[in-house]
Order: C-alpha cells, then structure tokens, then sequence
C-alpha cells in the first residue's frame, strides 16, 4: 500500500501492525512495532493528516506501555484522548477511554 501510494489505507494498516506486534510480544515485535511507527512519524511530516496524527498518539502510547514507561504512557494516552475527543472521532474516544 506505501509503495503503490495508498497511504490513507496504510495508515490504517500500519497502526493495526503495530497492535498485532505489541500484542504478540515476541522478542523481536517490540523493535519491529517501533520501526514501524517510526515510518508512519516519518510520513505524517510530509502530510497534514490529523488521522496519522491520532494514529501516532495512540501507538506511542501502546509502545511506551510495552517499554513499561509509565510516565510517557500516560502522557501520550491523555493526549490521545484529548485529541480524539477535539477532533469527535469517536472510536478513538471509545479505544482512548478504554485506555487505562
């Protein structure tokens, strides 16, 4: 999808990635989960999408989470909601609320 240029699905696609690799949490999944949201900052620097940007709230939340980086977790995780709620997409507002 990156390489054909559809990144609004890649996006998406992305994110759910990165999930997948947090949730799995194999050895290797926390480093390939980073890499991964790395691109996706990457290419949220080139274009105004304030979904990458929801996106990236959220992720670097769930990544903070899995390092055990309490701090920075609930730093992102409160940004994330707060720019979800700003911006009524509201299942951002249910998946941050069920953010701990």
């Amino acid at each position: 999808m990156f390489n054909a240029g559809q990144l609004g699905y890649w996006v998406t696609a992305n994110a759910l990635f990165v999930e997948t690799l947090l949730e799995r949490g194999r050895d290797r999944d926390l480093a390939d989960a980073e890499a991964a949201v790395d691109q996706l900052a990457a290419v949220s620097a080139h274009h105004a999408w304030v979904i990458s940007d929801v996106w990236l709230l959220r992720l670097r939340a769930l990544l903070a989470r899995a390092r055990g980086d309490e701090d920075a977790y609930c730093d992102y995780r409160d940004r994330y909601r707060a720019m979800a709620t700003e911006l009524g997409f509201e299942g951002h507002m249910r998946w941050a609320e069920a953010m701990p």
